[in-house]
C-alpha cells in the first residue's frame, strides 16, 4: 500500500521524516503554530494522525478496529485518554491526511472498515424482539427480530465488498501505482 509517510519510526520527528508533508496548508499550519522545542508537539500529533488513518503495512495499528484505534491511540500513543479527536481542528487535519496521503482504494477500505465496526457495535447492542399485540392501542408493534435477521444474511454482502477493496489495494500495491494512479519511480519501488 502506498503512502506519503514511508518511515515508520514514531520515536523519530515527523516533520524531519517526512518534510513533504509540510507543502500541504493545513500541516503547514500546524508546524508553524507549534512552538515547542523540535516541533515535538505538532510530530506527536502527526504520528496520532497518521496511526489512525494510514494502513500502511509498518503502521501497527492498521487492524485494529477503527472504532477502538481513536481510543486507544489516545491512551497508549498520546498519553491522554481525553484527547479532542472531535475538535474540528484535529477533524481538518484527519480529513486532510485521508485526501493527500493515502489512495482512493485506501480511503475506501477504512470506511467500510469503519461502518462494518459501527454495524457491529449496532447489532452486538440490539437484543432480539418479536411483534407484539398492544391491547391498549389495537396494534402490533413490532419487534427486531426480522430487520436483524436480515442484517445478519448482509453481512456477507458486506465482507465480499470489503474483500473487493483489498483486492484493489494488492493490485495498486502489486502494479506500482501511487496517488493518483501515479506509478511509483524505481527508486521509490527500491529498485534502484
Amino acid at each position: 500500500m502506498t503512502s506519503l509517510s514511508k518511515n515508520w519510526n514514531t520515536d523519530e520527528n515527523y516533520w524531519s521524516l517526512h518534510p513533504q508533508m509540510k507543502t500541504i496548508k493545513a500541516f503547514s499550519d500546524l508546524n508553524k503554530r507549534d512552538k515547542s522545542k523540535g516541533k515535538k508537539k505538532s510530530s506527536t500529533m502527526m504520528w496520532a494522525i497518521a496511526l489512525y488513518i494510514d494502513p500502511n503495512e509498518q503502521n501497527p495499528w492498521k487492524n485494529t478496529n477503527p472504532l477502538d484505534r481513536m481510543k486507544l491511540i489516545a491512551e497508549d500513543y498520546l498519553n491522554d485518554p481525553e484527547f479532542p479527536w472531535e475538535d474540528p481542528d484535529i477533524q481538518l487535519l484527519i480529513d486532510t491526511y485521508k485526501e493527500f496521503s493515502i489512495t482512493v482504494a485506501e480511503r475506501a477500505l477504512l470506511q467500510i472498515e469503519t461502518k462494518i465496526a459501527d454495524r457491529a457495535k449496532f447489532l452486538d447492542n440490539t437484543s432480539y424482539s418479536m411483534d407484539t399485540y398492544n391491547d391498549e392501542s389495537g396494534k402490533v408493534e413490532k419487534g427486531t427480530a426480522d430487520q436483524l435477521d436480515k442484517m445478519m444474511v448482509n453481512t456477507v454482502k458486506i465482507y465480499q465488498q470489503l474483500e473487493q477493496v483489498k483486492e484493489m489495494l494488492d493490485k495498486e500495491s502489486i502494479e506500482g501505482h501511487g496517488k493518483g494512479g501515479a506509478i511509483e519511480s524505481a527508486s521509490e519501488q527500491g529498485l534502484i
